[in-house]
């Protein structure tokens, strides 16, 4: 019997930036959150650096504590946002 084991990725937001920003994730690498116009509003487009993470898009502004599923080529990968200052 195999065991998937999920890891949980944490990307620090600053909540005081409503627009574009660098964000940084538990891991110590990088990415960038972009705000999108939308026909529904406004959503949030996440890419990474590193290559392990695939980049995804909420449709809602980010939220502490929310958690992500996001599914890739490499599987299903969870993210939690987490405030930062």
């Amino acid at each position: 019997m195999i065991l998937e084991v999920q890891v949980m990725t944490t990307i620090y937001v600053n909540p005081d930036k409503k627009q574009d920003q660098i964000v940084k994730l538990s891991d110590g690498s990088y990415g960038v959150m972009k705000a999108k116009k939308e026909r529904a509003g406004i959503a949030y487009q996440f890419n990474f650096t590193s290559h392990q993470h695939p980049g995804f898009v909420i449709s809602h502004a980010p939220v502490n504590g929310d958690v992500e599923n996001v599914d890739s080529i490499d599987g299903k990968q969870t993210f939690k946002i987490a405030w930062r200052s």
